[in-house]
């Protein structure tokens, strides 16, 4: 596959969408700049998170916003999004293409037990940065509109890490020509995700009956 240009990435990146994609975020739209306004050689921004053994770079034009365990950030661009979410696993993880063949089944019987409206358009069996890997893409409705979802589920260690690119239809394709490939060769991941820490438990105090109010109930 021949690799875009950035005038072509630029051009991917500034077609109209539009659906408003409102999963996961409330009913926020978040504007981003365009390709134009980037600095001259910062086409990528380097996304790291150490606790869950992932980095990955992704377009620049894009706004990155951090996101709660097991889900590491969400990018959003007008309508489209990207997102990416590293799943502590105690069961063994696919490695075979055998064990890669039940794995995609079950990715995809749970999509459909997930939303009525989701609709396969294909799958492959890869691998990414050495690892094992599955891509999936589906459409799916949200808000009445059509959405396409590419979605990469990576399997090392005791990880599976996903990335997924979501955009109204009509301008998925040029964007994911545009940007997934980038993304997929600068996914990096160590297998090794930790526990997500358990935020401070607040503790209430039982405090009995003053002895002031004792002595007043028994004058």
């Amino acid at each position: 596959m021949a690799r875009l240009t950035p005038s072509a990435l630029a051009l991917a990146l500034a077609l109209p969408l539009g659906l408003v994609v409102t999963a996961g975020c409330g009913n926020d739209r978040i504007e981003s700049g365009s390709l134009f306004e980037a600095p001259r050689g910062q086409a990528a921004q380097a996304l790291r998170y150490p606790d869950a053994g992932l980095t990955v770079s992704v377009p620049k034009e894009f706004s990155v916003k951090a996101a709660a365990a097991p889900q590491l950030f969400r990018a959003s661009l007008n309508e489209a999004f990207l997102s990416s979410f590293a799943y502590r696993r105690e069961e063994q993880l696919p490695k075979t293409r055998a064990e890669l063949r039940t794995a995609r089944r079950r990715l995809v019987d749970a999509a459909k037990k997930r939303d009525k409206t989701w609709r396969l358009r294909s799958t492959r069996l890869t691998k990414v940065a050495g690892a094992p890997a599955i891509e999936v893409v589906g459409d799916q409705t949200i808000f009445m509109g059509r959405l396409r979802i590419r979605s990469l589920h990576v399997y090392k260690g005791n990880g599976e890490y996903v990335v997924e690119l979501a955009a109204p239809r009509t301008a998925f394709r040029e964007l994911d020509r545009a940007s997934f490939p980038g993304i997929r060769r600068s996914l990096k991941v160590t297998g090794r995700v930790k526990k997500p820490k358990a935020p401070a438990k607040k503790i209430r105090s039982k405090k009995g009956p003053s002895k002031e109010s004792s002595r007043d109930k028994s004058g």
